[in-house]
């Protein structure tokens, strides 16, 4: 019987390093676990990081699930069991495996995941001191976030601390400074064993899932409809309200201009917004019908339609003096 579906989706991070020139052998064995993994209840996606020196020496794999019980299910598992066989003879140590809640996509940043053992009976000393350290590590320049997860039982026997900073740099000078090395010394009695593994690929690749595994991506022709939506009143409005300003430089050096505004606005809120919009025809549901694609490109060619006929009456009737740029 399938576990309840009681919480939000989390993922299973684990973290293990591979034994000299067994890095094949060991990206074969992830094969046989990603079929398997993908037959268990609550699967959403299976996601494999090779390691990325120096920095990151572990290989990193992340697996998410539609809660954490289906996760515990499937670490549990005499399948999974199965799957692993042989993986101890590749392995330097053991691996890490950590089960937490799925964060907000956060892009270009660089993560810490600390593994930290508790004294029995100190859990609550050691949720006081990790708020300390928390309120310490946020006043530092690059900080974007940090979030702690309980144990879990039967699977993870360690708290696990993810903290996210802006770059490696950042994150690099909270690890080794002052500051924290003496918040370090208070926990003394508090926990006896820690271990921080660093993943350099972006934190945020790893919970943001746009589709299941195995779909097929969307067909570029709706991502360049929705970049026409996005760009076309963009340039319009430049040339209307932009161009006159710039006439005075040479064409090459206005164009560029023009082109820098453009983009700076389309990546960001244009297409944001447009893709929270028609998000569900970009990527529907598996099930959708045929109804749903037609529906969104009939959106999409209408909401053109009508920004065409807006500059068009603006043009016409408010009227428009084309620059003349110095060539």
């Amino acid at each position: 019987m399938s576990p309840a579906t009681t919480t939000e989706p989390v993922t299973v991070v684990i973290q293990t390093r591979v034994k000299p020139d067994r890095d094949d052998e060991f990206a074969a064995l992830q094969q046989r676990i990603r079929t398997s993994v993908r037959q268990a209840p609550g699967f959403v996606s299976h996601q494999l990081l090779p390691p990325e020196p120096p920095d990151q020496k572990d290989w990193v794999i992340i697996e998410r699930f539609e809660s954490r019980d289906f996760a515990r299910a499937w670490l549990v598992s005499t399948e999974r069991a199965e799957a692993l066989d042989g993986i101890d003879d590749l392995l330097l140590g053991d691996q890490a495996i950590s089960v937490v809640d799925s964060p907000r996509p956060v892009s270009h940043t660089s993560t810490a995941v600390i593994l930290t053992t508790v004294e029995p009976g100190h859990e609550a000393a050691f949720q006081h001191w990790n708020a300390e350290i928390t309120a310490a590590q946020s006043r530092q320049p690059g900080y974007v976030g940090a979030t702690l997860q309980a144990p879990v039982d039967g699977v993870q026997d360690q708290w696990v601390t993810i903290v996210t900073f802006d770059s490696s740099i950042s994150l690099d000078a909270w690890l080794v400074s002052d500051e924290r090395a003496a918040l370090l010394a208070k926990s003394d009695g508090v926990f006896h064993d820690t271990q921080t593994r660093r993943v350099e690929s972006g934190f945020s690749g790893w919970f943001d899932f746009p589709r299941p595994e195995g779909e097929a991506a969307p067909p570029a022709w709706k991502f360049n409809y929705l970049i026409l939506v996005g760009l076309y009143p963009i340039v319009m409005l430049e040339i209307l309200f932009l161009n006159n300003k710039l006439a005075w430089m040479n064409l090459a050096f206005g164009n560029l201009i023009g082109n820098l505004f453009s983009t700076a606005i389309l990546g960001w809120p244009v297409v944001a917004i447009l893709g929270k919009w028609m998000g569900w025809w970009i990527q529907p549901a598996p099930d959708a019908g045929r109804a749903v694609h037609l529906k969104g490109a009939i959106i999409m060619m209408v909401a053109l339609g009508v920004l065409v006929c807006a500059f068009y009456f603006v043009v016409k009737y408010v009227g428009f003096d084309a620059p003349v740029y110095k060539i």
